[in-house]
C-alpha cells in the first residue's frame, strides 16, 4: 500500500493476497497523510520482529494496540474486513454502517450504541454527504451501549 502512496505502484492495481478468494483494491480516498503516517510508523515499529521474534508476546499491550490500529486502518484503506490467520466473521462482533447522501438537510446518524465497545468489539461507519445544509448533521457514531 505504501508503494501505492508512493506511486511505485498504480492505486488501481488489485493486490492478490493469498487465501483471499478477491484481490484487494485500496480506496484511493482512504490514503489521508494521517492514516499513512500511521501505516509508515507501525511498518517501521515491526520491522524489529522480523529479527528477533522472541520479542513477541501476547501480553504486550502496546503491541496489541499498535496492530490493532494497524489493522483498522488497513480495512479501511482497502475498504473491507482483513482476517487473520483462521479467524472468522463470528470472531470479530461488531456493526458496519455505510450511508450515503446526495444532500443533507436533516440528522444523518452512522450508528447509535447503548454503553461502549469492549477490547473484542469492532464498530465501522463510512459516511458520504456531498452537501451537508445549515440544518443538516451527521454523526458517525454514538455510544452509550457495548459494542463486543
Amino acid at each position: 500500500m505504501l508503494d501505492r502512496r508512493a506511486g511505485r505502484v498504480p492505486v488501481a492495481e488489485p493486490e492478490q493476497v493469498p487465501g483471499q478468494t478477491q484481490p484487494l483494491l485500496v480506496r484511493a480516498p482512504a490514503l489521508t497523510d494521517e492514516r499513512v503516517a500511521r501505516i509508515t510508523g507501525a511498518h517501521g515499529a515491526l520491522r524489529v520482529y522480523l529479527s528477533r521474534p522472541e520479542f513477541l508476546r501476547s501480553d504486550d499491550i502496546e503491541l496489541r494496540e499498535l496492530l490493532g490500529r494497524l489493522r483498522r486502518d488497513l480495512e479501511e484503506a482497502y475498504g473491507r474486513r482483513l482476517p487473520f490467520g483462521d479467524e472468522t466473521e463470528a470472531d470479530r462482533p461488531g456493526v458496519e454502517v455505510s450511508q450515503r447522501a446526495d444532500s443533507l438537510h436533516g440528522k444523518q446518524v452512522g450508528m447509535r450504541v447503548g454503553s461502549g465497545i469492549t477490547e473484542r468489539g469492532r464498530a465501522r461507519v463510512n459516511q458520504e454527504a456531498g452537501t451537508i445544509e445549515e440544518t443538516g448533521e451527521q454523526v458517525g457514531i454514538e455510544v452509550e451501549g457495548t459494542i463486543g
